[in-house]
C-alpha cells in the first residue's frame, strides 16, 4: 500500500472536518494508507514540519492569504502538489499560477475533491523504479520510460524508448510489478504503457514512434474502460 501524506490547511474547521470523511471514503481499494495533518492559516503552513505530499490549500485566509503562502512554499524550494479550496472560482488563475493541480470550489463539492484528490495519485504514475536482469545483468528501468512489453516464446522483451531489454519472466508476473494506471495488457501477449499510446481502434493500439500494438476481441473493453480513466486524471 502506498502512504499518501496529506496538510490541510484552512481556517474553517467544518472544511477539515469534511476533507477527512471524504479522504477515508476514497479509497475503496485498500491500496492507499491516507494520514492527514491540519494548519489553520498561512504561517502556520509556511513553519510546519512535517512532511506531506499533498497539500489542500484554502485561498482566503486572514493575514496571509493561501496564494501567498503558496509563493513562499514555492521559493523555499518545497513543492507539494495543490489542491486549491475556495468559494471564489475569480481566483482560478491565481491558484494555476503557483502549480495548483486542481481547483475545488467551497463548500467542498464531493464529486470535484475524488477527481481533484484522483489527478495527484495519476501524477506520480509509473514514477517508480523496476529492476530486471537482463542476460544475466541487473539493470534498472524507470516504469515511464517503457513503452511496452512483448511475450516471446520463452522470454520476455521490454521496449524502451532508450533501449530494450530480454528477461526470463512470465507476463502474469511481470505485469503485477507495474503500475496499473498506465500500463495495460492488451493481448496475451502484449502490455502497453498508455504514456505512448496516441490512438486506438477495435483492433490497434498505436504508439509514439509509429508502432501498433493488437487489441484482443477479450482485452477490447478493458483496454478502453482504461483508457478512458487515464485520460480523465493524467496531466502529464
Amino acid at each position: 500500500m502506498q502512504e499518501i501524506r496529506v496538510l490541510v490547511c484552512d481556517d474553517e474547521e467544518l472544511i477539515h472536518q469534511k476533507v477527512e470523511e471524504l479522504i477515508k471514503t476514497y479509497d475503496k481499494t485498500n491500496e492507499y494508507v491516507f494520514k492527514v495533518f491540519h494548519c489553520y492559516n498561512g504561517e502556520e503552513l509556511i513553519n510546519f514540519s512535517v512532511e506531506y505530499d499533498v497539500l489542500m490549500l484554502d485561498i482566503d485566509m486572514p493575514d496571509k492569504d493561501g496564494i501567498e503562502a503558496a509563493r513562499t512554499l514555492l521559493k523555499n524550494g518545497y513543492n507539494p502538489q495543490i489542491i486549491m479550496l475556495s468559494s471564489k472560482r475569480e481566483r482560478f488563475k491565481d491558484a494555476f499560477k503557483i502549480g495548483a493541480k486542481r481547483f475545488v470550489t467551497k463548500p467542498v463539492d464531493e464529486k470535484e475533491f475524488y477527481e481533484a484528490l484522483s489527478a495527484v495519485i495519476y501524477s506520480w504514475a509509473g514514477s517508480g523504479l523496476i529492476e530486471v536482469s537482463n542476460n544475466g545483468e541487473k539493470c534498472t528501468i524507470s516504469q515511464r520510460e517503457i513503452k511496452y512489453i512483448e511475450s516471446k516464446k520463452d522470454y520476455l522483451k521490454i521496449y524502451t524508448y532508450k533501449t530494450d531489454f530480454e528477461i526470463n519472466e512470465s507476463l502474469k508476473i511481470f505485469m503485477e510489478k507495474l503500475d496499473q494506471r498506465i500500463f495495460v495488457q492488451s493481448h496475451r501477449s502484449k502490455i502497453v504503457n498508455l504514456l505512448y499510446v496516441l490512438d486506438m481502434d477495435k483492433e490497434w493500439l498505436y504508439v509514439n514512434g509509429g508502432g501498433r500494438i493488437p487489441v484482443s476481441r477479450r482485452k477490447y473493453k478493458e483496454v478502453h474502460q482504461k483508457i478512458i480513466e487515464f485520460d480523465k486524471y493524467w496531466e502529464g
